[in-house]
């Protein structure tokens, strides 16, 4: 299983650039870290860095499921 590709996949199908925005901020705060420390780049490259290099195999792995049965359940995918 690769948590890393498989919630890239998820979010590029099922993220808006705002969301993807604000779940690069949510992953920052949750990890203690500054958000511009992810670049400069789109959205989606920046949650691309965070995914990669801010989470471990499983922090991306329940991340994912969370994500998944939100979307289940028609709910936003971007934790509050």
């Amino acid at each position: 299983m690769d948590s890393l590709g498989d919630l890239v996949a998820f979010c590029g199908v099922h993220l808006t650039e705002g969301d993807a925005a604000r779940l690069v901020g949510w992953i920052a705060w949750r990890t203690g870290r500054n958000q511009a420390l992810a670049g400069a780049g789109e959205p989606r490259e920046r949650l691309v860095h965070s995914l990669e290099h801010w989470l471990d195999d499983w922090q991306r792995t329940r991340l994912l499921g969370w994500m998944r049965a939100r979307s289940d359940r028609g709910e936003t995918l971007v934790p509050e």
